[in-house]
């Protein structure tokens, strides 16, 4: 004898000889179609299916109207909790029973009516479909959140799956278009912040594990947060891998952007070939004003003289800015050039007085 529950978007048959419950989920692959990457690879013996009659079916590839399409559990069968009612044990899957859609249970002898609820949290536990698929499996559920996270959690806590596996559950979260399942800041907090916290964890694998995340949200063309950027090249910093940074750069697999160039300025004094890198990063954002000024902060009055003209942003640029960096360079020749660039514009701007009387102090004209 069984009867029949929905809840969570999956159906419950409880059977009543054997005191257990099978959980479904049909929008799985049914088990006739067990070839299909779809289908939770299950291996049990005999296992038990749900038959459900096909009326109308219409969609390409379904089976004949009237056929009969056969489920199979997602994970083998369980008891429901037991329960107690003034101090006394209450008999599960007896014959007194009465179910109502979606999930209402009466004891008709005991006058107890319950509402049954699934912690698919603990059903993830007992499932064993690959990691991916029960990703997938998960994603189904209301508050599917608070049961994905602690599984990619204890993933990668303890290392117990490969990075392609890792990256498998990376691609199933960021490849529905038009919806966040997961946001990145969910997984900052969730999953990243704990992992880097873990002093345990390798450096290495913390860095494999970043750059799987980020090759993810780039292939979903997904904007990357630039907080995952700068964990990763600071790990790579503090591991002394300046090589495989300058690789990452140069074939471009960390994404250009604004605060990603900044931060690679400002690398400068620990890795010096990290300016050029950010430079080269601005250059192709376009983004003019930024070199300027990143020159300007080295120094190099010349070189933001000629990324002004090139860009035709000369008439833009303030003139007491370059002349301050060109009077404290301490080198007349970039002084000279610079205050003749200017030459028109130099009464009006900030500091004049000092910048002519420096200018007829060391070339003696008006």
């Amino acid at each position: 004898v069984s009867t029949q529950s929905t809840g969570d978007n999956m159906i419950v048959v409880h059977h009543q000889n054997s005191k257990t419950s099978l959980i479904f989920d049909i929008c799985w692959s049914p088990a006739i179609t067990t070839d299909s990457s779809n289908t939770l690879p299950l291996s049990v013996t005999r296992t038990p299916t749900l038959k459900i009659p096909n009326f109308n079916l219409k969609n390409e590839g379904a089976s004949p109207a009237g056929s009969v399409t056969l489920f199979r559990p997602i994970l083998q069968p369980m008891s429901i909790k037991p329960y107690q009612y003034q101090g006394r044990q209450c008999e599960l899957y007896s014959s007194n029973w009465v179910v109502f859609q979606p999930g209402i249970i009466i004891d008709a002898k005991l006058g107890i009516l319950w509402d049954l609820r699934l912690s698919v949290t603990k059903l993830a536990m007992h499932m064993v479909c690959s990691k991916p698929n029960l990703i997938k499996l998960l994603l189904h559920r209301r508050n599917y959140k608070s049961s994905i996270f602690p599984v990619i959690r204890s993933l990668v806590m303890t290392q117990s799956a490969p990075l392609s596996v890792v990256g498998d559950m990376f691609d199933i979260l960021n490849s529905v278009i038009d919806d966040v399942l997961v946001t990145q800041e969910e997984m900052k907090t969730e999953v990243f912040v704990h992992v880097l916290n873990k002093d345990e964890l390798p450096p290495n694998y913390k860095i494999s594990l970043l750059l799987e995340y980020i090759r993810s949200l780039r292939v979903h063309k997904l904007r990357i947060h630039f907080f995952f950027y700068e964990t990763l090249i600071q790990l790579l910093l503090r591991c002394g891998q300046l090589y495989r940074l300058h690789q990452l750069l140069q074939f471009q697999v960390l994404g250009d952007s604004v605060p990603l160039a900044c931060l690679l300025l400002s690398l400068d004094s620990t890795y010096e070939p990290a300016f050029q890198l950010g430079i080269d990063m601005m250059s192709r954002l376009s983004d003019c004003t930024g070199i300027i000024d990143a020159l300007l902060r080295k120094g190099h009055v010349t070189p933001a003289l000629k990324c002004a003209l090139a860009s035709g942003q000369e008439e833009k640029c303030e003139a007491g800015k370059f002349l301050r960096v060109a009077a404290d360079s301490g080198d007349n020749v970039v002084f000279y050039n610079t205050y003749r660039f200017f030459e028109g514009r130099v009464a009006g701007c900030e500091g004049s007085d000092e910048f002519v009387a420096l200018y007829k102090g060391l070339f003696n004209e008006l």
